[in-house]
């Protein structure tokens, strides 16, 4: 089976969405892989002792694997961090198993040492389904669309604007003769939403969850292609041409505390209030990044981090900044606490602490995809304990303490 074909099945696994059929699968490939010890044993619902032993052979043979995976690394001269290292828990160790045999990662694993103290409870948990494609539009007269419900085709078509929403989700803006610069719509997702807009100049943005893009309805005749953010949004911007002039048009992402410039190029603008600094990584291209008192010009692969008065300057993983682009959550030495307002984003849940939290660094990546019941159990076996109370009909608390 292909490596991506591999990971899809892990992914549908994780989401309970596996058929009979691939479900065997699995287990076919933990059979043949565990030949040596007695069938009655194996499976998906193991006990204790027989999960860490599952884990312990994963891990031996995974050592052998990363040996030889560096040395064909080394011959491909791949970068620095290409490793993967995924946190799992033993409900699931045959299949994180074989995503990991196929893209030879780094398993990472410690057993809790209070097996009551780390008790879920999952039924309530299982209750709280990840995020999907959620949205509002906001026209400038006022009205709302939702995207949620909307279903495919044309959402609004007057006066030379024509917005449709595509069959995989896309918001999509078809302008012809339109003079209207002082007129605006706004896109806004919902915590647990996410959603894609190509806007009327082609440029692409994908909105994260809890997120709001404001553009107006054509760039015509503007010095300068202005959009405001609130949230997070990766960009992907088309090159324009000034009909005047004949020169490129600038495109500027206006937060609450920075303006992005930029003339063509891919990047990633976090700007949540919730989170300790503003920060703006470049993919691809190149960006000018300014506030009040200072600027600086990126290079792909470099972040700008505004930490008080000051802009910060730094290499980054891009992978693990545009992985909820992509699809995943992915940790890289990353705080409980920044991991847990990520979850509270996509899950649309509100998070507390008990007691001090020491710093625990954790490195992982999850699928969006899995409910939430699969990403706390990830973490429980971090030590992590969690507790679930219910505040209203639609939404939760989790309590969190070590």
């Amino acid at each position: 089976m292909a490596k991506l074909d591999a990971k899809e099945l892990l992914i549908k696994y994780l989401s309970g969405k596996c058929t009979e059929e691939e479900q065997a699968l699995l287990e076919q490939w933990h059979l043949n892989s565990t030949a040596d010890r007695d069938a009655e044993m194996i499976g998906f619902d193991l006990t204790e002792q027989e999960r860490k032993d599952d884990l312990d052979e994963i891990w031996a043979k995974l050592e052998q694997d990363e040996e030889k995976d560096k040395t064909e690394e080394q011959a491909a001269d791949l970068q620095v961090g290409k490793i993967r290292r995924l946190a799992l828990w033993p409900s699931i160790a045959v299949a994180a198993g074989i995503a990991i045999a196929l893209t030879a990662g780094l398993l990472l694993y410690q057993e809790p040492t209070n097996k009551e103290d780390q008790i879920i409870s999952a039924q309530h948990i299982a209750q709280i389904p990840a995020g999907g494609n959620h949205a509002v539009l906001t026209l400038d007269d006022g009205r709302q669309i939702s995207l949620s419900d909307a279903r495919k085709g044309t959402l609004v078509s007057e006066s030379g604007i024509n917005i449709s929403k595509t069959k995989d989700g896309q918001l999509v803006y078809q302008l012809s003769n339109v003079n209207k610069p002082q007129t605006y719509n706004t896109i806004s997702t919902p915590n647990g939403g996410q959603y894609q807009v190509v806007l009327p100049d082609g440029t692409r943005v994908w909105l994260n969850a809890a997120s709001s893009l404001r553009f107006p309805l054509t760039f015509d005749h503007l010095s300068e292609r202005k959009v405001e953010l609130k949230g997070e949004a990766y960009f992907e911007v088309a090159r324009q041409l000034s009909k005047i002039k004949g020169e490129r048009v600038p495109f500027v992402v206006v937060t609450e505390k920075q303006r992005v410039e930029v003339l063509g190029t891919h990047f990633n603008i976090n700007a949540y209030k919730e989170e300790p600094d503003l920060k703006t990584t470049l993919i691809e291209g190149s960006v000018k990044v300014s506030d009040q008192k200072n600027s600086v010009v990126l290079k792909p692969g470099e972040q700008a981090r505004a930490h008080q008065d000051k802009l910060l300057l730094a290499k980054v993983d891009t992978e693990e900044i545009i992985s909820w682009k992509n699809g995943y959550f992915r940790f890289n030495n990353t705080d409980l606490k920044t991991i847990m307002r990520q979850a509270a984003r996509w899950y649309d849940v509100d998070v507390e602490y008990e007691g001090q939290i020491p710093p625990l660094l954790i490195s992982g990546e999850v699928s969006r995809q899995v409910d939430a019941a699969a990403f706390l159990e990830m973490l429980k076996y971090l030590n992590v304990k969690f507790k679930i109370e219910k505040q209203t009909n639609t939404r939760s608390k989790i309590l969190v303490s070590l």
